[in-house]
């Protein structure tokens, strides 16, 4: 069965989500060319650019559009395992869809919170044998914004600078001896292929969540 790439992507504002984002986004086009994309934008900037890129099947900005488009992807599921069914398969052999949603705290202090906990917990505890996978981004760190729910199944964590000590416990169930981040181009990230929490240049943390880099130590003989 395929890795789950379900990811939150947590730091305060300025700590490199966006462009962490971004460069997880180049590489999946890179290296899964048949991925498809749904973009949930609700500050209407940071994805904007992937709007009209042929990889992309769904772009929402309005929280109307964005609870409509959620709700297409849950479909998209629901059909995915019908197809399955019938085939009698443990996983799809369809492509991979990434859900990208760039800024959760928007979404989940407006009254539509409740209808966007049930859709990212469904996506995210079922979507790995569909190819669905959810990328979520978030600058408030609480358990107001990324329920328990959500935040334990989402297997990969990337924590960037935060302001304090506890949201730093609360991605990663502790705080890591190395301390705080600066305030820019470094993250932790948590993975199930990893005890504790790895530090990492932003622009690896892709690379760390798909077990890229250690393959390139191996071969380097570094590793």
């Amino acid at each position: 069965m395929d890795m789950s790439y379900n990811v939150l992507i947590g730091g305060v504002v300025g700590s490199g989500k966006s462009y962490t984002e971004n460069i997880i986004i180049q590489k999946v086009k890179a290296t899964l060319p048949d991925a498809r994309l749904v973009l949930i934008d609700p500050k209407r900037v940071e994805l904007a650019p992937w709007k009209d890129d042929p990889a992309t099947l769904w772009y929402a900005s309005d929280e109307g559009d964005i609870v409509d488009t959620l709700q297409r992807v849950y479909d998209l599921m629901e059909l995915r395992f019908q197809r399955m069914q019938a085939e009698g398969l443990k996983a799809s052999r369809e492509a991979h869809i990434f859900v990208f949603v760039d800024e959760m705290a928007f979404l989940m202090q407006g009254k539509a919170k409740k209808a966007y906990t049930e859709m990212f917990s469904r996506i995210c505890l079922m979507g790995r044998a569909a190819r669905i996978h959810l990328i979520l981004c978030s600058q408030v760190c609480t358990q107001a914004v990324i329920p328990a729910c959500i935040r334990d199944n989402m297997v990969n964590i990337v924590c960037l600078r935060q302001r304090d000590e506890g949201k730093y416990r609360y991605l990663l169930g502790k705080m890591p001896a190395a301390g705080p981040l600066p305030p820019i181009g470094m993250a932790y990230v948590l993975t199930p292929n990893h005890l504790r929490p790895q530090k990492v240049n932003t622009a690896d943390v892709w690379d760390v969540i798909t077990g890229k880099d250690e393959t390139s130590k191996m071969m380097s003989g570094t590793a």
